[in-house]
């Protein structure tokens, strides 16, 4: 079964929070896991990877917390995907390392690149703020 992980989903709902916000101020973490309904820690842990690919930013101090890296409608769903599950990909075949020999003459190989376009292509039309 092909399936994006908790960690994705928590990730999008985290940056809708964030998103909805939109006040300039940074949001605790604390208050952003209430009202996703998420574990602090496992959001804290999502949310570092967010911050080293600059998607959000972490404010230090009392009134720290997190803020979005850039506008709702510059981060894409590929780009939230990519950061948290690594990548995309549909089938191995269509691994960069080490790709199938077999790609070039395969059938089925083209099917699951057609498969792979058609998602990353919706993924990469779809803005966090067209989520809100």
């Amino acid at each position: 079964m092909l399936q994006i992980t908790r960690q994705t989903e928590y990730a999008i709902r985290g940056l809708q929070e964030l998103a909805r916000r939109n006040d300039q101020a940074p949001v605790q973490l604390k208050l952003i896991a209430g009202s996703c309904m998420v574990s602090e820690a496992f959001l804290a842990k999502i949310f570092q990877m967010l911050a080293q690919a600059e998607v959000v930013r972490s404010h230090r101090g009392v009134k720290g917390g997190f803020s979005l890296g850039r506008p709702a409608e510059e981060i894409s769903l590929r780009d939230i995907v990519e950061i948290c599950e690594g990548g995309i990909m549909l089938n191995h075949c269509l691994r960069k390392v080490d790709p199938c020999q077999d790609a070039e003459s395969c059938a089925v190989a083209q099917v699951w690149r057609d498969a792979q376009d058609a998602l990353t292509g919706a993924l990469d039309k779809t803005t966090l703020a067209d989520v809100l």
